[in-house]
């Protein structure tokens, strides 16, 4: 009976074996093209609906709905709703602030971002990435010519964003030359 069955005079275990091979293609064809598709919708995800703050920011969201600013509590990654919540940061690290002139530091701060005032900061200077990376004593950042703004206003007035961490005075300027 087996011998029967393996010679096959009909053909039938042929055209079992061609019907099983095309259902696994289509099959095998389906699940590629499914994890293509998945591939492509999580890329456009990470892309469109999520940023990532590295662990110094202090990371607040903008919505465009209603014009809210909101801190956000971690820093990471931070999935927010595509086209009408806006992520931005605050470089929350501590910066040295100089005042100079022809080559000579007349006068340094230690401040660092309070995040405390960033509804107001944020109301004054807009919303925005402020980052101190990238600056020297030469040339300073935005960010870091906005603080030394505040920094040495003069009015003896106390800003909410602002933390003055140690102010240098001139005696020792002249040590560290």
């Amino acid at each position: 009976m087996i011998e029967e069955f393996l010679n096959d005079p009909t053909g039938e275990i042929d055209k079992l074996f061609r019907v099983t091979r095309k259902i696994f293609k289509g099959a095998l064809g389906l699940m590629l093209g499914v994890l293509i598709f998945a591939l492509f919708a999580l890329l456009v995800f990470r892309v469109t609906c999520v940023t990532f703050v590295d662990n110094y920011n202090i990371p607040y969201t903008f919505d465009l709905r209603n014009g809210q600013v909101e801190r956000v509590s971690h820093t990471g990654y931070i999935v927010r709703p595509p086209l009408v919540v806006k992520v931005h940061s605050v470089d929350g690290r501590p910066m040295q602030v100089c005042i100079s002139a022809i080559q000579r530091v007349l006068n340094c701060k230690l401040v660092q971002f309070n995040p405390e005032g960033l509804e107001l900061f944020v109301k004054w200077h807009g919303r925005g990435d402020y980052s101190n990376d990238g600056g020297t004593r030469e040339n300073p950042t935005t960010f870091n010519q906005i603080l030394m703004a505040y920094a040495y206003e003069g009015s003896g007035k106390n800003y909410p964003f602002l933390t003055v961490i140690r102010e240098l005075k001139p005696e020792e300027m002249e040590v560290q030359k």
